[in-house]
């Protein structure tokens, strides 16, 4: 809790350096154990490092030669725009937000997450590429950018707010026009899954990074700024922005709000349903902003938001049965849905992860009670108590606010349950055809999964959706589904044309395939995950793969084929004279930097990544209608595609570390020495470890 001891301000003004075309050139660092603030520019790390999830490879690399415990002062927490934020440049309004995750299990890896809305936006108006905050404060503090001044203030009237409270408070004390983003009470006291928020459900949801923030004591951050991206191309930049919106445009279409608000007022009378844009710059509003909604566990409250991903999912889905079978319907789901974002809480966590884990203990007799009262979880006010609890750890929630891989560790429950809500690294199943209830995914497709979950150091699909969600919207399988991608289905023919054309064989998108041709779209969208989140695009959108217009429904605009769009926005946008194989091998480089920081921090292997796989395991939720029969992982025919995987990234096989030949030819000959140092210092303090707990070490 906040000691009685009020911050004093401090005022700083910051000098510019010479901007160039996308970056402003200016990296903001603040300390807030010794209150210092400075400017440092960004020419050492562009164009090498693109922006957002680039640059904190980097910075990661340069400022941790060890890892860093994600409560420390030390941890370093990125806020970093890409290099076209700020611009028109499509679905751009995108922050990257990386540090070492508290969510993350068993090791606390150096991760990120991504949030949307204009907060970062406004960051580059402000004329920086980027906020890295250091230290902790010993009370209550709160940032605030305008331009070139920057101000460490006192937050003790804003300490105890609820996310949307807080913002409100910060615009209502220092302007109108700042752009906030705040943690709520879950950030406060420190839970592994609290959100940072953004004036909307756009949020950095996974990692935790709420508890981060709430670590510094840092509950809010807002900023202002009046000046403008420069864009080296001008004219043809807007011509390709405009051509790629209309090109999106004609499968991906607003929300049906007139039938949404009719649905709405049987319920709750009154209430209206509004378009919405969850970020800036986005060219196809998709998302749905409900208002006037007379809340149901709190009836003397009038709420307010808009549903994105999985928060619709508090709704329930009453004809799935089993999970998410509550049944709240429109005004209570909203009502639980802003309930979870003004706490601060991940509602991927709650609604994937930790219900449908409480659910099947309730179903094994394990657990039927919470806290003296009986569950139900087709009770409104049951779920309000549920999310109270959690977000302000109290009774059971204050196990459950430690993520629930570490519950399940913690409370002795279910341990053999929690595996089929949880894939791996702590987080709740994502576009894995096992875990997860939500994403409809089926053998083989869920094969790219596994590789891309056993390799990352997080739910990979924040970033990674291009393969198996287009996959299963975009073909015959989608149609079946309703998908969001409006038009005919493409065929299998036309599918296995666009396999051929983007992953070089279709068998890469074949139903019948197999395991055959899975590991080149895994290492082709770990990149494109990259350039996604470092120039950056819309995760839903990009890479531009299939059309509903083309002759052979692949997508291209202006001449210029879908996949390279991405280049050619970069290129045109800072000047940077790049060609498609240039972006790649600069994704590449970045992806392959994380890699080796957590083969420096934590000795991370081959060993390491397949402890992922026991999450594919189980038999998978959905079985293909092209095929006879539901499948399970198969040990044996995976193992070779994971080899080939692996020498796709320049991986040796049986470590799963960078080789030193490819650490080179992607211009990180200096990395290779030290990422093998730290890995055989992470193996002394593993053996210290089993020593000090009385375990025998383990056969090498």
């Amino acid at each position: 809790m906040p000691t009685s001891h009020r911050a004093p301000v401090t005022v700083a003004r910051l000098e510019r350096f010479r901007p160039t075309h996308g970056w402003a050139n200016r990296l903001l660092w603040v300390d807030l154990s010794d209150r210092t603030i400075r400017a440092e520019p960004l020419d050492p790390y562009v164009p090498d490092y693109i922006g957002g999830r680039g640059l904190a490879a980097r910075l990661a690399w340069d400022l941790c030669p060890e890892p860093v415990d994600p409560f420390a002062p030390a941890n370093p927490l990125m806020f970093l725009p890409g290099a076209l934020t700020g611009s028109r440049s499509p679905y751009s309004g995108r922050t990257a937000v990386c540090s070492f995750s508290p969510q993350a299990y068993p090791h606390p890896w150096f991760t990120r997450s991504n949030m949307g809305h204009h907060w970062g936006a406004e960051l580059k108006r402000a004329g920086y590429d980027g906020l890295i905050v250091t230290g902790a404060s010993d009370s209550p503090v709160q940032l605030i950018i305008r331009d070139d001044e920057v101000t460490i203030a006192p937050a003790d009237d804003l300490w105890g707010l609820d996310a949307y409270d807080a913002q409100e408070a910060a615009r209502h004390a220092f302007g109108a026009d700042l752009r906030t983003v705040t943690i709520g009470p879950a950030g406060e006291r420190l839970s592994r899954i609290a959100t940072i928020h953004t004036a909307t459900s756009s949020a950095a949801g996974q990692g935790g990074f709420g508890a981060v923030m709430g670590a510094k004591r840092l509950k809010a951050i807002s900023v202002a700024g009046s000046g403008t991206v420069s864009i080296a191309h001008e004219e043809a930049f807007q011509t390709l922005v405009r051509l790629v919106g209309e090109g999106i445009r004609t499968y991906r279409r607003p929300p049906n709000t007139a039938a949404l608000t009719e649905r709405l007022q049987q319920v709750c009378p009154g209430g209206r349903v509004r378009p919405y844009a969850c970020t800036a710059a986005c060219p196809t509003p998709c998302n749905a902003y409900y208002s006037n909604v007379r809340g149901v566990a709190m009836p003397d409250r009038v709420w307010e938001g808009h549903w994105t991903c999985v928060g619709s999912l508090f709704r329930g889905v009453p004809e799935r049965g089993g999970v998410y079978d509550w049944a709240l319907g429109e005004a209570a789901g909203l009502e639980m849905n802003v309930l979870s974002n003004r706490y601060g809480l991940n509602q991927w966590e709650i609604i994937i992860g930790m219900v449908p884990w409480l659910e099947r203990c309730g179903w094994a007799g394990l657990l039927s009670e919470w806290d003296g009262r009986p569950i139900d979880w087709r009770s409104p006010h049951f779920w309000a108590e549920f999310l109270h609890a959690l977000a302000y750890r109290e009774g059971l929630g204050d196990a459950l606010a430690e993520g629930g891989v570490r519950a399940a560790q913690a409370l002795g429950l279910g341990p053999g349950l929690i595996g089929r809500s949880y894939t791996a690294w702590g987080y709740a199943g994502h576009w894995d055809g096992h875990g997860s209830l939500a994403n409809y995914l089926v053998f083989p497709y869920w094969v790219v999964s596994a590789l891309q979950w056993m390799s990352d150091t997080r739910d990979p699909y924040s970033s990674s959706h291009g393969y198996v969600q287009n996959v299963m919207r975009w073909s015959p399988l989608g149609a079946m589904r309703n998908p969001v991608n409006k038009g005919p289905a493409v065929t299998w023919d036309e599918m296995r044309g666009i396999g051929q054309k983007v992953y070089g064989s279709p068998d890469a998108v074949d139903p019948h395939s197999g395991y055959a041709h899975k590991a080149f779209p895994a290492y082709y969208h770990d990149l494109r995950s990259v350039m996604k989140d470092a120039l950056p695009t819309d995760d839903q959108v990009f890479p531009l793969i299939y059309s509903v217009t083309s002759e052979d429904r692949f997508f291209r605009v202006g001449g210029i084929e879908g996949p390279a769009v991405d280049s050619h926005l970069f290129r045109l946008g800072t000047g940077v004279d790049w060609d498609e194989a240039a972006f790649a091998h600069a994704a590449e480089r970045i992806y392959t930097l994380e890699r080796a920081l957590n083969v420096r921090h934590w000795g991370r292997d081959r060993a390491m990544d397949e402890q992922a796989l026991s999450g594919f395991d189980y038999e998978e939720n959905w079985q293909s209608p092209e095929l006879d029969a539901k499948h399970t992982l198969d040990r044996e025919a995976f193992r070779p595609v994971a080899d080939e995987y692996y020498r796709h990234l320049g991986w040796d096989v049986a470590s799963g570390r960078p080789t030193e030949e490819r650490l080179v030819a992607l211009g990180l000959g200096g990395v290779h020495a030290p990422m093998m140092a730290g890995a055989a210092a992470a193996e002394e303090r593993r053996l210290a470890r089993q020593a000090a707990d009385g375990a025998a070490p383990a056969a090498p």
